[in-house]
């Protein structure tokens, strides 16, 4: 089996600045490093080049000394690399990468292409259905674990905020990979070629300003780049009861300004035209999400600035049951679509296409979930259409375009980006908008969206084990951050009860992810998911830059706990001095009656 890993080189964690007066980041000097889930993806090729022969290629696209991060994919078992190099490929956004990148597989061949599931400094998620998509082949993303079972099929488990999805498909695939191989690793340290390709070597008919690479291949652009760092209170309690007056203060402060019912006028000043905002509405135990409702008022707000309708997409199973609720939350025309079942990456890829390319929505926003990371990126990529993703703002220009907020390193530095491609996509992260409140004399309309015959999928699914709650850390107010100073297992059932009496969740750092103390796909921090609840009490949390990364955008951060030097203190608006065993649970309680 040949094996082609894509791979990145991106800025060390702890090395990032931003430059006040060029406004930009500053990159000078600044330390790089292989992304690690980068790393994660060369290890389980070689794993499986170990199992079942055959060769592994690392391949990257990056200026000169890119070659260091390939080096490392030697030592890590690679067997040669490949390094595409050229000015033709700068300023590339993740279409024009992944378009570039697929070009390379396609000269180089490969039965199985293994990538991490994102990038560390731009929380890119996309590129892996995007490289699929120009491929013509099926894709997996975040897999957790993956076989080979006789040279030509693989199983793959997908871990989900629901559980684990096993599914088998033959090569040629698209992986991406959330985690480490379990086991040893395979050996490495090899010293095979790196070789240096340019646009040249990839095309036969290169010419100046090539729409295939970079800037001119890429339809979105970078507006401007602000420092995002949100200012912390760091105010010091010993008592609880004070702790937790000042805690609701800053809540009432900071409540986000929710979008109103009525919808604003048209944008322009003499419009000439009116468009449609859409969104995708994804279900959990048959009810929209919060996300989704989110995103229905969202795009009502800008189906106003536009001048039309704000129209919801529901897909799945509990579809046309869901359809009233999203109504009677501000969505005026709402399209169902039952007969998709179950979530399946292909189907729903295929739903969104048929929308894009039948209905063109000017603007359709999509849930930065796990979900909509996979269908939205690969729906994008088939029809060439510039998608910004993990969105924390969405607006119009005067223009009617779409401006994005893109975050890098967990929202402390954010790009504003436009699209020129149409219809303009973007999936868009949980809670940065409040939803709407029902209202029961709502008017909308409900059809049906007649997909057609649904394609065979590539991707079998072979079992879904449904074991997992983890989605509703994005559902609720309330997130208690687990991390390793809470000093031993003993403690989560505890805190867990303390968390469900309050309507919290509970998530953690690696740490107490790595100890088994909390599940997986609940962990925090730029190596696992973004939060932003209303309020994030940190127990026993140490703060570091990967760590804190993951809740930039909670409006209100507690810490709880003794360590005077931890960073956590300096990332926190209210500090809580003393035992958490003795100041948590009052905490939560008087917090919970406040709220």
């Amino acid at each position: 089996m040949k094996i082609v890993v894509l791979v990145k080189q991106v800025p060390s964690l702890g090395a990032v600045e931003f430059d006040e007066e060029t406004k930009t980041l500053k990159r000078e000097g600044v330390p790089l490093e292989l992304n690690v889930f980068d790393r994660y993806a060369v290890q389980h090729a070689a794993a499986l080049r170990e199992q079942h022969g055959g060769e592994v290629v690392a391949l990257t696209m990056g200026p000169p000394q890119a070659e260091e991060a390939l080096r490392e994919c030697l030592a890590l078992g690679a067997d040669r690399a490949v390094h595409l190099s050229d000015k033709a490929f700068a300023v590339a956004d993740t279409l024009g990468t992944s378009r570039t990148l697929a070009l390379a597989i396609a000269k180089e061949g490969a039965d199985l292409v293994l990538c991490g599931r994102k990038t560390l400094d731009s929380e890119t998620w996309q590129v892996p259905p995007e490289v699929a998509a120009f491929l013509g082949w099926p894709h997996v993303t975040n897999a957790a674990e993956l076989e080979c079972t006789d040279g030509r099929v693989l199983s793959l488990t997908r871990e989900t905020d629901f559980g684990d999805d096993v599914f088998e498909v033959a090569t040629p695939l698209v992986a991406s990979v959330g985690r480490a191989p379990a086991g040893d690793a395979a050996e490495g340290a090899r010293d095979g070629p790196i070789t240096v390709w340019t646009a040249r070597d990839l095309v036969d008919d290169f010419r100046d300003d090539d729409k295939r690479f970079g800037q001119p291949g890429s339809p979105t652009r970078v507006l401007a780049v602000r420092d995002s760092r949100p200012a912390r209170k760091g105010l010091q309690f010993e008592d609880v009861e004070a702790a937790a007056q000042a805690t609701l203060d800053l809540l009432a402060e900071r409540r986000p300004e929710a979008d109103p019912w009525e919808k604003p006028r048209h944008i322009a000043e003499n419009p000439g035209a009116t468009y449609d905002c859409w969104c995708v509405v994804e279900l959990a135990a048959g009810q929209p999400r919060r996300i989704s409702l989110e995103l229905v008022s969202r795009s009502r707000n800008l189906a106003g600035k536009l001048g039309g309708k704000q129209v919801s997409l529901v897909l799945g199973t509990g579809a046309e049951a869901a359809a009233e609720e999203v109504g009677r939350h501000g969505g005026e025309l709402v399209y169902t679509a039952e007969e998709l079942g179950e979530y399946h990456p292909e189907l729903w890829a295929h739903a969104i296409r048929i929308v894009l390319e039948r209905q063109r929505p000017h603007v359709l926003l999509v849930p930065a979930t796990g979900r909509g990371r996979d269908y939205g990126p690969r729906a994008a990529g088939e029809l060439e259409l510039g998608m910004t993703g993990d969105c924390v703002g969405v607006d119009i220009a005067r223009a009617g375009r779409l401006l994005q907020q893109k975050p890098a390193y967990g929202g402390n530095i954010v790009s504003v980006i436009m699209g020129a491609t149409t219809p303009q996509l973007a999936t868009v992260r949980p809670r940065m908008y409040d939803p709407l409140e029902q209202r029961d004399d709502a008017e909308f309309d409900v059809r049906r969206l007649d997909l057609g015959p649904l394609p065979e999928p590539r991707v079998r699914l072979v079992e879904r084990r449904e074991s997992r709650t983890s989605y509703q850390i994005d559902e609720v107010d309330v997130v208690s951050l687990l991390g390793p100073g809470l000093g031993g297992a003993e403690a989560i059932p505890r805190i867990e009860a303390e968390a469900a009496a309050v309507g919290a969740a509970v998530a953690g750092t690696r740490e107490a992810c790595d100890a088994g103390w909390v599940d997986r796909p609940a962990q925090v921090g730029l190596l696992g998911r973004p939060v932003a609840p209303r309020l994030l009490v940190a127990v026993g949390v140490h703060g570091d830059l990967e760590e804190v990364g993951g809740f930039v955008k909670a409006r209100v951060v507690v810490t709880v706990g003794p360590d005077d030097a931890a960073p956590i203190r300096e990332a926190a608006d209210v500090i809580v001095e003393g035992d958490w065993r003795q100041t948590l649970e009052p905490l939560h309680r008087a917090v919970a009656a406040g709220l």
